[in-house]
């Protein structure tokens, strides 16, 4: 399902609801780390969930409440980037500074920072039902666990199934760089909470055919993070920095990487390529309808530095679109959907002799496994 907005000026009480608990993840977290934590939210959109977790474009820590009362058996996640967590455990255990740092750099939520971690959500989640009792009533919530996703994989399905409600919101703790979380709730509990249905976008017409897999495709993203784990992990011989917009080329594109050998660093659905900052390494846009500027970054790239092998994804080619390709100077494009095999065959042509980087992908922060490297 694509994600899907509210209508402009509908959702008024939900969209209350929500920055109240929004605003409440700083005062009750700000405290207990001793920094500021300004918090503020963006637009909310209805996913289902696997295209929620196929879009993130980091590893997430998530702190899980269970509902009581009229919303027993419902559950209500609030997701932290992965360094985030790492750096507010870190600050409520008093850890030095360069502890946290090289804790944070290595990006694995573990041990005495998973600890603190859920003593923040003890305390996150009773600020969140104070919010909830006093604005919804017949209601409560208690933290029940913690846990991590990554993009696409959802192995503890902290997240449930289905469609859900996600506020994203931006985070800065103290001096770190600003980052992105999100609230997340059970569509069906949303539309509770904002006393009547959710008026979509119009993209909530197609959300039926949208949601189901290609024929072939796995169906969730549970699933397709299975078949991943079966294919060898080859050893590291250059790294991929993927500018990906469609949810099904990524999870093509992790498959090829883990079994070539090249760690895939995913960047956000909006971002723009620096091309000094991808010397010497892979670059794979692809292009949707619609989405021409894509070649220009393409030949912007090229021309900064032909050690950047770039690789163009388009999606419905033309004869006119793969002239407009060739003509950016991209060193590889092809046409998609193509199997992961296809992919995997061309990404080989590229790396030639590359020599291996590493005998092992080791993990990058905030990555998830077999070869996956946090959006820079």
């Amino acid at each position: 399902m694509p994600a899907t907005t509210l209508k402009p000026g509908t959702g008024k009480e939900l969209r209350r609801l929500l920055a109240l608990l929004v605003s409440s993840i700083g005062e009750t977290l700000g405290s207990l780390v001793g920094k500021s934590l300004v918090v503020r939210p963006t637009e909310p959109e209805v996913k289902d969930v696997d295209a929620f977790l196929a879009e993130m474009p980091r590893a997430c820590a998530v702190a899980r409440g269970a509902m009581d009362k009229g919303f027993a058996g419902k559950t209500f996640q609030a997701l932290f980037e992965v360094p985030d967590a790492i750096l507010m455990a870190g600050l409520l255990m008093m850890t030095p500074e360069d502890v946290i740092n090289q804790r944070r750099n290595k990006g694995t939520l573990e041990g005495e920072d998973a600890e603190a971690f859920g003593e923040l959500g003890n305390v996150l989640f009773s600020g969140f039902g104070n919010v909830l009792r006093e604005q919804v009533g017949n209601i409560d919530i208690r933290y029940q666990d913690h846990g991590v996703v990554k993009p696409g994989v959802d192995k503890d399905g902290l997240l449930g199934t289905g469609n859900v409600f996600a506020l994203p919101f931006k985070l800065k703790v103290g001096d770190a760089p600003e980052t992105t979380g999100a609230l997340v709730v059970d569509q069906a509990t949303a539309e509770l909470w904002n006393k009547g249905p959710l008026e979509l976008g119009d993209a909530a017409a197609a959300a039926p055919a949208a949601a189901a897999p290609a024929a072939g495709a796995p169906a969730t993203g549970r699933a397709e993070d299975e078949g991943l784990e079966s294919i060898p992990a080859a050893p590291i011989r250059g790294t991929l920095a993927a500018f990906v917009m469609h949810p099904d080329v990524f999870r093509t594109l992790r498959r090829s990487c883990r079994r070539v050998g090249l760690e895939l660093r995913r960047h956000g659905r909006g971002e723009i390529p620096n091309p000094a900052a991808h010397k010497n390494e892979f670059v794979l846009l692809d292009v949707p309808p619609g989405e021409d500027r894509r070649f220009d970054w393409c030949r912007r790239i090229k021309e900064m530095s032909d050690s950047t092998k770039v690789v163009l994804l388009i999606l419905h080619p033309s004869r006119q679109r793969v002239t407009q390709a060739f003509l950016s100077k991209a060193d590889a494009i092809m046409g998609f959907p193509c199997d992961e095999q296809q992919l995997s065959q061309k990404l080989t042509s590229l790396l030639g002799n590359a020599p291996v980087v590493s005998p092992a992908a080791p993990a990058a922060p905030g990555a998830p496994p077999a070869g996956d490297a946090p959006p820079a």
